[in-house]
């Protein structure tokens, strides 16, 4: 039931003295019309064991988000056919939680001139983001940072689009960030009419104590997405 944010904790086995890292995928099907092909490669955690498979190592953990909107909704996972063994799984499901008053907004480390789009009379400014120059944010834990997003639509876009955010600290990938959106019919651009953002979508990260460098791109070529940063 949403709105939630459903979270894919994976695993892949393997079998000791093998090689070090590890390519695995899995798909996932929405209300049984969204499909999303999720791929992972990480490397062995030589810590994790099980007693049920002692020859096995287990890869570190890959995590995937998905956010739902209101409602009833399902969700299927199948395997890839050509995966020589399962896909270890995790699934969990978090409420959104309501901004608090201590909300602070923060501005990318290196950026462009935002882009000023006005939203219900009202001027915002958000920042361009691709699968080339990401974004860089600068934090302190513990905190929750949360990330509002909008796809920019081009004219030869459909009316309905998907895309997906890939949130790095150094080159560890933190998670990976799916969202369905649509144009926008109350948000628009200050100039350059022949684009419409999308209607907004968040995800929420929760940062660790200490000092932080989040990098945040698209996952997705060839689209643009314009986003703004908070934490509470």
């Amino acid at each position: 039931s949403g709105p939630a944010k459903i979270e894919f904790l994976t695993r892949f086995p393997s079998l000791k003295k093998k090689k070090n890292s590890h390519k695995y995928s899995y798909v996932v099907i929405i209300d049984k019309k969204d499909t999303i092909n999720i791929k992972h490669r990480y490397k062995i955690q030589k810590n994790i064991k099980s007693v049920q498979h002692p020859k096995h190592s287990y890869t570190y953990s890959g995590n995937y988000f998905i956010n739902v909107p209101n409602g009833k909704h399902t969700i299927s996972i199948l395997p890839e056919p050509k995966m020589k063994y399962p896909v270890l799984l995790r699934l969990l499901s978090k409420e959104f939680e309501s901004l608090k008053k201590r909300k602070s907004t923060l501005i990318p480390m290196v950026h462009k001139n935002p882009v000023n789009l006005n939203v219900n009379n009202k001027k915002l400014s958000y920042y361009e983001c691709d699968n080339k120059f990401p974004l860089q944010i600068r934090l302190n834990g513990k905190t929750t940072l949360r990330i509002l997003s909008r796809l920019q639509f081009a004219s030869d876009m459909g009316q309905e689009e998907s895309y997906r955010i890939r949130i790095k600290e150094n080159k560890k990938i933190v998670g990976t960030y799916y969202f369905s959106t649509e144009r926008s019919s109350d948000s628009q651009f200050d100039s350059q009419s022949d684009r419409v953002p999308g209607k907004w979508r968040s995800c929420e990260v929760e940062v660790p104590k200490g000092k932080h460098i989040y990098s945040i791109e698209m996952a997705d070529e060839n689209k643009i997405s314009l986003m703004r940063f908070s934490t509470f």
